[in-house]
């Protein structure tokens, strides 16, 4: 007999998480839609080439990699990004632009599993391409508001910062040449700390002024990690970069402060802040960047990312192609909902289950669904012939709050719903007003 198991770093997922993972998608994807983005899908094999264009370093050791059947070099996909770059490629002719896009699907990544974090895993990509509009990125922040609205994982913030403006500070400061290696450092600062980043920053032959320099920028003493700087604060220090940087540094100061009047104008400024030290990677991200936290659960890292992009495509294509967007963590925010109890636990979707109680009406029972069905409720019902304890086990393991209980009278449509949850009996009812008693129900939890 062959033992039933599971690849290390993989799960299987039970319905009462999966159904709560598939509620989460549903309320994404009704918000990406209500902004005019469009599905699409891609292959989960692809040439290796493709994937590891853009690859290097990490990546290559992560990718699962091998020939197929035909001797191809193939490898799954360990992002939805770089798929996005081949596609757009691909059929660029045949795509509008700006292209609006999103992209639910599982990737898979050979890496070393900890709590939380898997070898195959989803990612929520949402991207907006071919647009170079500040409007563009404004859209993509207010999409991530309008997701958290929708999941309420508790009060949040999305920090907003900009690259090209951390550049310009940078080439204030003298420290062009090494643009690179001082934003890796700095993208460090709430792991180890301004101190340990002081001094990564002298040892790689930075000036006590220019680390100074870098440090002050940050504004650490007021831009909490998760937090950022909020309200005035962040015109104030807009204007106050303005009088330090070039005149390049002040277009993208403007661009910044266009964002933060936006949403203030939109009466939703308290969810956005300023946060000079969110620098997203090393040289993917080229204009607006973006990290976003429940503010009570702050260690669980940042749940929905991303930024602006300078031509995606260039490894596939002659055909610039710019864009920004974001990322949601689904496996992330699932494992914060659950850290707070705040997943239902649900082992099914069904509202009603209809008790065996005999037989010889089960055709009075298959009518019976279908009335509660077209009425807008999950129904089924109890096939086989057992104790009716048994089938109350059956309900209350899939965690149906409602059965229904009948005799030879639902021929004549009369019918006894028990709510099992508060333990109270509707005794002979006509079956046209149970999902009228239930909804209310349900509506008042």
């Amino acid at each position: 007999m062959i033992e039933p198991r599971v690849l290390k770093g993989f799960r299987d997922t039970l319905p009462s998480v999966m159904i709560d993972k598939k509620e989460l998608i549903g309320k994404l994807e009704k918000i990406f839609r209500s902004f005019g983005l469009t599905p699409i899908d891609t292959p989960a094999l692809e040439y290796t080439e493709i994937l590891l264009g853009k690859g290097g370093g990490e990546t290559d050791k992560q990718i699962y990699r091998f020939r197929d059947n035909g001797d191809r070099d193939v490898s799954m996909r360990f992002d939805l990004t770089v798929p996005l770059a081949r596609f757009v490629s691909e059929h660029y002719n045949e795509l509008p632009m700006p292209f609006k896009r999103y992209h639910i699907a599982p990737v898979w990544r050979g890496e070393n599993t900890q709590k939380g974090r898997y070898r195959e895993f989803y990612q929520c990509d949402f991207d907006i391409l071919g647009s170079d509009s500040i409007c563009a990125d404004i859209d993509i922040l207010l999409m991530i508001k309008a997701g958290f609205d929708a999941i309420q994982p508790g009060e949040f913030r999305i920090n907003v910062n900009h690259r090209k403006v951390l550049n310009a500070v940078l080439r204030t400061l003298g420290i062009e040449d090494k643009l690179v290696d001082v934003l890796r450092i700095i993208d460090k600062i709430y792991k180890i700390g301004a101190d340990a980043v002081k001094s990564e920053l002298s040892e790689l032959g930075l000036t006590a002024a220019q680390t100074d320099g870098i440090i002050d920028y940050l504004h650490l003493d007021i831009a909490e990690k998760g937090a950022g700087i909020t309200g005035d604060k962040i015109f104030g220090i807009i204007d106050e970069l303005a009088g330090q940087v070039d005149d390049d540094g002040r277009k993208w100061l403007e661009q910044l402060r266009f964002v933060f009047n936006t949403v203030n104008e939109l009466g939703i400024g308290d969810k956005f802040s300023y946060n000079p030290a969110i620098t997203r990677g090393l040289d993917y991200y080229t204009g607006i960047v973006f990290e976003s936290f429940v503010l009570d659960r702050i260690q669980f890292g940042s749940v929905c990312s991303g930024g602006r992009y300078d031509n995606l495509t260039a490894l596939y294509s002659k055909t610039p192609v710019s864009g920004v967007g974001a990322s949601f963590g689904l496996d992330r925010l699932l494992a914060l909902l659950e850290d707070k109890s705040m997943l239902s636990g649900r082992a099914s979707d069904t509202d009603i289950l209809i008790l065996n109680q005999n037989p010889d009406l089960m055709s009075e029972y298959q009518k019976a669904a279908q009335l509660f069905r077209k009425d807008g409720l999950s129904a089924e019902i109890f096939f086989d012939n057992k104790k009716i304890i048994q089938q109350y086990k059956y309900a209350e393991k899939k965690t149906i709050r409602f059965v229904i209980l009948s005799d030879d009278n639902i021929k004549n449509g009369q019918v006894t719903l028990k709510d099992i949850v508060a333990q109270k009996e509707y005794a002979g009812i006509n079956m046209s007003e149970v999902s009228g008693i239930v909804n209310n129900i349900k509506g008042g939890k």
